[in-house]
């Protein structure tokens, strides 16, 4: 094993061993919520919308867009978390809802296509966030819609040392990403402030941090 499989193989281990107590942070529970509810009110999917949730994690946006579309399926590189959604998803018989164990900087692009892809908090965590851009857009249907919320470009003290550890980029500029969204085949790419999160920091103090929503449409 190389040293960026060893580095990739090492954060996933961090989200597996995290998976079982994810969901008992209310503030990560609500602030999931809040970004699922600017989703719904931006992307506006129906009733039809097949929707591809890329690190779906526990399932916490997943699960609040099912009701509004026809099927979700969630995809995430760490087998604990998918082992808790896996849970949910039997207890609750959701029969339009599946799960898939996928890493789109390595792994091929599925076969299936999909209406709506989001992906929550996740891209800082990813190292060539450009392979998994164009994955997007080779997922999505002709029209699609892409939807990202992250962080805007903070100093690196948003997460704690050891979930630092998982991150690859200290939030995005949107700007910079919008290009980037367009240089891949994306069209119609908008960006609005989905949240802002105060929360403490390591040195005690607290700190308000934005959280951004992009979207944009597969041409």
């Amino acid at each position: 094993m190389n040293t960026s499989d060893r580095d990739q193989a090492d954060r996933v281990n961090h989200f597996d061993q995290a998976a079982a107590t994810w969901d008992d942070k209310p503030e990560r529970v609500a602030v999931m919520k809040t970004l699922s509810e600017a989703i719904l009110r931006n992307a506006q999917p129906s009733p039809e919308t097949d929707v591809f949730d890329y690190g779906c994690g526990t399932g916490l946006v997943s699960l609040f867009l099912l009701p509004h579309v026809r099927s979700v399926t969630g995809a995430d590189n760490s087998p604990g978390m998918l082992e808790v959604l896996r849970r949910k998803i039997a207890e609750s018989s959701l029969e339009n809802m599946k799960v898939v164990q996928l890493d789109l900087q390595h792994d091929d692009v599925p076969a299936d296509r999909y209406h709506l892809i989001v992906t929550s908090m996740a891209m800082h965590h990813i190292a060539d966030t450009d392979r998994v851009l164009r994955a997007f857009h080779t997922l999505l249907h002709p029209g699609g819609t892409l939807c990202i919320t992250d962080l805007d470009t903070e100093p690196g003290i948003f997460h704690d040392p050891k979930s630092a550890e998982s991150v690859y980029h200290h939030g995005f500029d949107r700007d910079e990403l919008a290009r980037q969204l367009k240089a891949i085949g994306f069209a119609q790419v908008d960006a609005t402030t989905a949240h802002v999160l105060r929360r403490p920091v390591a040195d005690g103090s607290e700190h308000d941090f934005s959280l951004f929503l992009i979207t944009a449409r597969c041409s």
